[in-house]
């Protein structure tokens, strides 16, 4: 039986070949914010500054701008604020699953950068949340990036 791993013709590679440009992924517009935006774990793990006001911002322009719907995040926001009601610690396991129903609503709507940008500010910020002030804190970030993509023009 021929080995085809090594065979150019067949579409193979292997591991010390360059593949070609066609192959090369591209970074979304929504990879290329997040980037440029700077996060700092600190506004989640102890408190917010003014850079925190202007990321937010910018976050919520971009999402307004690139797609993002209320309706598209409604349920997770939903989810934030009914954790926020009870306790972090009776809630966490709610919490930790928050990720995947980002994940769900990402996967409905790969294309929509705006919540590509949601889902990378999502996953990145909640990593810092470990007990109620970060939580807390945590809730506050994500009301105040929402309250800037509402002022941009973000529709229901």
């Amino acid at each position: 039986m021929p080995d085809y791993r090594n065979n150019q013709q067949s579409g193979g590679f292997n591991r010390n070949q360059q593949r070609p440009a066609s192959y090369q992924t591209q970074e979304s517009a929504a990879e290329m914010k997040f980037k440029e935006l700077l996060y700092k774990s600190d506004w989640i793990k102890t408190e917010a500054d003014s850079k925190l006001v202007e990321y937010v911002e910018d976050a919520g322009k971009f999402m307004a701008k690139n797609g993002l719907t209320n309706s598209k995040i409604r349920s997770i926001y939903g989810e934030i604020k009914r954790i926020q009601m009870g306790q972090f610690e009776k809630e966490k396991s709610a919490f930790i699953l928050l990720k995947p129903k980002v994940a769900y609503a990402m996967g409905r709507d790969e294309r929509n950068e705006g919540l590509k940008l949601f889902k990378l500010i999502f996953d990145r910020s909640s990593q810092d949340v470990n007990d109620q002030k970060s939580f807390i804190n945590f809730c506050n970030f994500m009301e105040a990036i929402l309250a800037y993509h509402k002022a941009n023009g973000g529709k229901d």
